[in-house]
């Protein structure tokens, strides 16, 4: 049949690509095809979008207030501390006492030999075979921690200061001894004090409170320090991050890059944050940048419920949204922990709720524009569940409202497939079935392969379509819901403007 010529100028559009992220500085009509005026609780899965895993408790308290996280990486410990700044090691479920911290400050620590060094405003703390040690030798206000070359570095002001090699005990200088500790002012009168340092390798880069940056090169005495920019700003004492061979610096305004391995220069930091300006700009000094290899991921943490972070990958930009706000994270043993006020999570990919709450998602591409009207004729909607029970889900296209389809094993009663007191009905007997499959049928078998705590389900593409007649001035986009773990394959409509 031919199509009359009112509707031949027919058109498909189609959402596959998500990976330009977040756009918030643009009107929604205005951003491109593959960014996002909205998104809560989805990030980039396999190049595709998918709702965010969810998470259980590994300790709850209700009598102390929790407040930051340190991961021995030496003896795979996690240590937490509260709001009274006590230091409590958490193992096999049970809260010991360790001690107090030296200081006041925010926490930064590092791996050294056989435990984690530990600056908190004070003298630094080693902790190591169960026993939090005050390193009473070192200096009376340390700011930050790292290791360089067997030593243990900290610094406060305008110093950094490191410790003699392969002793953390050892703060006295000898000018004839070239192993023994030492100190090098950075930016001398240059009226800016260090804020953020982040070791790479060899090297190390400085950030003041003056928006100057130095990078560090070299072991004493044949160090090199040299200012790579004037313009590089760094918010607070958790504002930067390192990952791989670039660093990452959270500044009032915008969030920075600096790339190590090039030449260095006053335009050597490029911004990575002007689709989220206005979010940038509202963030606290305290903010905290937390990298998480396994998600590659970096968490901008201020406490609050919901919470930018940044897919390295692909360079863009998404939110989580938790029923209390997150203060920490931190990877530990391929597992990524995260700390509220009242206790430790571990995301876990077979939930998709929060400490037993729905976790909320959804997600808005660009919106359609037209100096006419829009025609839509019919919706579709791709998707790979990766849940086994039902999930609230739905997609909005203009006026049109569509329920996401659901996995078969979500239309049994947990998982029965036999017939109820005697009747030869079985209580679904419409089964939906699947446009593809990348395996053959696993029984719906609930076991565990080598410790996973994903089911066995066959990872099918399931498509939700309607045929429609919507007339609309502009077409606005919206995917919402909760309780699944959903991977979105493609969202598509054929429109016609009229």
């Amino acid at each position: 049949m031919r199509i009359s010529s009112e509707h031949a100028s027919q058109q498909t559009i189609r959402f596959s690509d998500f990976s330009g992220g977040l756009n918030t500085t643009d009107a929604p009509e205005s951003i491109a095809e593959n960014e996002l005026s909205r998104s809560i609780n989805v990030e980039i899965y396999n190049g595709q979008l998918k709702t965010v895993a969810g998470d259980r408790a590994v300790y709850k308290s209700s009598s102390v207030s929790f407040d930051s996280i340190i991961y021995d990486s030496i003896e795979s410990k996690i240590l937490l501390t509260d709001t009274d700044r006590n230091v409590y090691l958490l193992e096999d479920g049970t809260l010991t006492s360790k001690g107090t911290l030296t200081g006041t400050a925010e926490i930064q620590y590092a791996a050294w030999e056989d435990g984690v060094i530990i600056a908190s405003g004070g003298k630094l703390q080693y902790y190591h075979g169960g026993t939090l040690e005050m390193l009473a030798n070192s200096p009376d206000v340390c700011r930050g921690a790292f290791i360089k070359q067997g030593r243990v570095w900290t610094f406060y002001d305008d110093e950094l200061k490191c410790s003699a090699v392969g002793d953390e005990t050892a703060w006295t200088n000898d000018s004839n001894d070239a192993s023994s500790s030492q100190y090098l002012q950075v930016g001398y009168k240059d009226g800016g004090k260090i804020v953020g340092v982040c070791s790479l390798s060899s090297d190390v880069l400085i950030f003041k409170d003056n928006h100057h940056a130095y990078h560090l090169a070299g072991a004493y005495p044949d160090w090199s320090l040299s200012e790579i920019g004037r313009q590089i700003d760094c918010k607070g004492y958790h504002a930067c991050v390192a990952l791989g061979n670039s660093t990452l610096t959270l500044g009032r305004a915008k969030m920075q890059a600096v790339n190590v391995t090039d030449d260095y220069g006053d335009m050597m930091a490029r911004d990575i944050s002007q689709k989220i300006y206005q979010d940038i700009v509202s963030l606290p000094a305290t903010v905290r940048l937390r990298y998480l290899p396994s998600l590659n991921q970096v968490w901008l943490l201020a406490g609050t419920l919901t919470f930018l972070f940044l897919d390295v990958t692909t360079g863009g930009w998404f939110t989580r949204r938790y029923n209390e706000g997150v203060i920490d994270a931190v990877e530990a043993d391929g597992s990524v922990y995260f700390l509220k006020h009242n206790g430790l999570y571990v995301l876990d990919e077979s939930l998709q709720s929060d400490d037993g709450y729905d976790m909320v998602w959804r997600f808005e591409p660009k919106t359609l524009t037209s100096d006419n009207n829009y025609l839509i004729k019919r919706i579709r909607i791709d998707t790979t569940p990766l849940h086994i029970g039902h999930a609230d889900e739905k997609i909005r296209v203009g006026r049109v409202h569509l329920n996401v389809t659901q996995p078969e094993s979500a239309r049994y009663v947990y998982d029965n497939h036999e017939v109820v007191y005697g009747s030869t009905i079985q209580l679904v007997s419409n089964h939906v079935k699947p446009i593809s499959r990348t395996s053959e049928e696993l029984y719906m078998s609930q076991e565990e392969v080598y410790g996973s705590t994903m089911p066995l389900v066959a990872k099918s593409t399931y498509r939700a379509e309607t045929r429609c007649v919507d007339r609309e001035k502009s077409i606005r986009t919206l995917v919402y819901g909760h309780g699944g773990v959903t991977v979105f394959n493609s969202i598509a409509f054929e429109i016609v403007e009229v």
